[in-house]
């Protein structure tokens, strides 16, 4: 444990959260498990330096205007202790990570709709707010194990794509890749300011992944990170890529080919989606229920 972490293991939060365990770490600061001492309810706090540019405070801005939406956790409080910032919010269960990992490296094909399905509805209702997520990965979903509901977290990278006037960002070209480039789109990859579009093509990587257990580049090394996301943008961008998913169903590569696609400030039809995915699920005679494999 680092001298940061010890540190933060001794906060006691607005006199009543207190810190119990290091459960992670965002795409900044830490996250801890911890308990309101008052009432005993299990929270998460995350956790930041304190420094000008607060990323934290604009974290907490983003859940505080998602606070309404179904599957994103509540913002219980924001604030500054000693040298850290910090934002409590609800504490869930596992990651689909750590669920994939524990259901012996994948998910079957209905429990892999099934999720495809909430996540839809999650990025539907964000992106109706003006937001984007920009990491969408198997880490930044976790599971209410009392619901099985999925719950999208992490808004570090997570940025507004409308001005105050409601009105599209401008196309720019020429950036680093933002997110993880295992499930970065091919417009990320090229250096294209990432939009809707960017998120659902993400989540189409990530249900072959959960299906799968692995994706076709993830083999690809290099000591140079630059030049691995390079790499991998080449084998995305591959026409015999799909060769790779032999097996898996023709409707996530349809899913795929909708959302690369798409332009960059074109509305996404997210219920074209939800269909390509619902008529899965009819063709395979899958009855609609919450019997997710971690379930059993």
């Amino acid at each position: 444990m680092t001298h940061e972490d010890k540190q933060s293991m001794t906060l006691i939060v607005e006199g009543k959260y207190r810190i119990t365990s290091k459960i992670g770490e965002g795409s900044f600061g830490k996250i801890f498990s911890g308990v309101n001492t008052n009432n005993n309810d299990h929270i998460a706090i995350k956790i930041e330096k304190s420094s000008e540019s607060s990323l934290l405070k604009n974290e907490a801005k983003l859940y505080k205007l998602l606070e309404d939406c179904i599957g994103i956790p509540k913002l219980r409080s924001f604030g500054q202790e000693g040298i850290f910032n910090y934002m409590v919010i609800d504490l869930l269960g596992d990651s689909l990570e750590g669920l994939r990992q524990k259901c012996n490296g994948s998910f079957s094909l209905k429990t892999v709709i099934g999720i495809g399905l909430q996540m839809l509805r999650r990025l539907e209702a964000i992106h109706n707010l003006g937001i984007i997520h920009r990491d969408i990965k198997p880490d930044n979903f976790l599971i209410d194990p009392k619901t099985n509901l999925v719950y999208l977290i992490d808004f570090g990278l997570a940025r507004r794509y409308v001005d105050k006037h409601n009105k599209h960002f401008k196309q720019d070209s020429g950036r680093k890749l933002t997110g993880t480039a295992r499930y970065a789109s091919l417009n990320v990859h090229q250096g294209i300011t990432p939009s809707r579009r960017d998120d659902l093509e993400s989540v189409g990587y990530m249900l072959l992944y959960l299906l799968n257990g692995k994706l076709p580049w993830q083999s690809i090394k290099s000591s140079d990170k630059e030049e691995r996301y390079r790499l991998i943008g080449e084998r995305k961008l591959n026409s015999k890529m799909w060769d790779c998913f032999e097996g898996s169903p023709d409707e996530l590569i349809m899913y795929l080919n909708y959302c690369r696609r798409l332009e960059f400030d074109e509305d996404p039809d997210y219920e074209y989606l939800r269909n390509i995915l619902v008529n899965l699920y009819k063709l395979h005679g899958y009855t609609v229920d919450q019997d997710y494999d971690w379930v059993n």
